[in-house]
């Protein structure tokens, strides 16, 4: 849990201001692994479709895809999707359009065709600190 809050933290870069503070920010986090027969293919064009699905609503946005390269190895297809907004209202249309209103129901769908996944949290996250180069 530790390491996910650190990842998170260097992954907005793109939030800080002159003086590396950020205001928090929400995210959303899906814990995750591979149906048979799918890959991480499958799951990156799912995120494609996320992508243009948001951008085509001029949702400021961003998604990332945690895998795995140490630790328990165990599930070769385990993987943590994270989706980022600028603010809340950023991620409360976002939410009412893809599943409320369902304009995301077919890439949903494709997205539990590819995993299934066991808990999906909602963050709120601020850089502390960013020495990452952009």
């Amino acid at each position: 849990m530790k390491i996910l809050s650190i990842v998170i933290g260097f992954l907005f870069s793109s939030f800080v201001m002159a003086d590396h503070h950020s205001a928090a920010g929400p995210v959303e986090t899906w814990q995750c692994s591979l149906n048979d027969g799918k890959t991480m293919a499958d799951v990156r064009q799912v995120s494609k479709a996320v992508g243009q699905w948001s951008q085509s609503k001029g949702l400021s946005d961003a998604q990332w895809i945690f895998t795995p390269f140490s630790g328990d190895m165990s599930d070769a297809g385990r993987f943590i999707l994270m989706t980022a907004w600028s603010d809340y209202k950023s991620m409360g249309e976002a939410l009412q359009g893809f599943f409320g209103d369902g304009e995301g129901a077919e890439i949903f769908a494709a997205f539990n065709a590819a995993a299934t996944c066991s808990t999906r949290n909602f963050w709120t996250v601020e850089t502390v600190f960013d020495r990452l180069p952009n």
